[in-house]
């Protein structure tokens, strides 16, 4: 009896895991919507009740909040990357209208959205200006995109042990299910910026590219990186804080950026010889 209670416990854990990572995935590709919770909560076949509950649990945060967060910190990365008006700002950002707008940012950040971007970029600069990173070179090139299998995880960016339990099991699950290839790319997604966002908050996704369309199940999703020009800076071996590089990267970055998904590229993946680490990071510009 207990061994069955146990695994009826792991299969509604695994499902409310799926069905979570489909909610999350779900308001990031719609915050320009305006995310009904009916609507929401009918994709996943569950109720609105539960669809509260699960995700409060798995958020740390009620769901309600955790949208409104997420469209003004998307219209934060707007504001850095894109000249555009008040009224197309807010309308990327699901708003009916720039005063409705203008009053939940304050409401979330207690000034005014350009007085906040004006700060950020001198913080920026400050934190940057006596960086002992030396500015690099960046290729530029179009990438094509690619298809990735990833697994979450939820907190400070480059926490050394959620890190490789995540690495750990995305591995294990391509070799599971014979998706582990010599063409095997392993791709990290920063969804947040630590500047803005709580860093008990952010969103990370190992990530690892498939040659072919899967399902995905219990804590693992798919995501689609989109084609798009970037330009590619190259790190070379072993490095301690990776915001850093961003942070002097968007400071002294001499393309035009555009709002998209910046992420790293790990070459020569493995936990030995960390002195020949190579690392990409791919900014998305015009």
């Amino acid at each position: 009896m207990c061994i069955i209670l146990l695994t009826m416990k792991n299969c509604t854990e695994n499902t409310y895991k799926q069905k979570s990572n489909q909610v999350i995935d779900y308001i990031n590709s719609n915050l320009h919507r305006p995310l009904q919770l009916n609507v929401i909560a009918d994709r996943i076949n569950m109720s609105q009740r539960q669809l509260l509950r699960i995700m409060s649990s798995i958020l740390k945060e009620p769901l309600y909040s955790y949208i409104t967060r997420q469209r003004m910190e998307r219209a934060i990365q707007y504001m850095q990357t894109e000249q555009i008006s008040q009224k197309e700002l807010a309308d990327l950002v699901g708003y009916d209208n720039p005063q409705s707008f203008s009053k939940a940012f304050k409401k979330q950040f207690g000034i005014s959205p350009k007085v906040y971007t004006d700060k950020l970029k001198i913080q920026l600069k400050e934190s940057t200006y006596n960086s002992k990173i030396n500015s690099l070179s960046p290729e530029i090139l179009f990438f094509e995109g690619l298809n990735l299998v990833y697994i979450r995880v939820w907190g400070k960016y480059g926490e050394e042990e959620p890190y490789k339990i995540a690495w750990s099991n995305l591995i294990r699950y391509l070799k599971n299910n014979d998706l582990l290839t010599s063409n095997t790319k392993f791709i990290g997604l920063s969804f947040d910026d630590p500047n803005v966002t709580s860093p008990d908050k952010c969103r990370f996704y190992a990530c690892a590219s498939v040659p072919k369309t899967i399902v995905p199940n219990c804590e693992f999703g798919t995501f689609k990186l989109l084609p798009g020009k970037y330009a590619v800076y190259t790190i070379k071996g072993y490095y301690e804080n990776l915001q850093d590089w961003y942070n002097t990267i968007w400071v002294n970055n001499e393309e035009k950026l555009r709002h998209g998904m910046s992420f790293e590229e790990y070459i020569n993946f493995s936990d030995e010889n960390i002195e020949n680490y190579i690392t990409k990071i791919y900014i998305p510009i015009k």
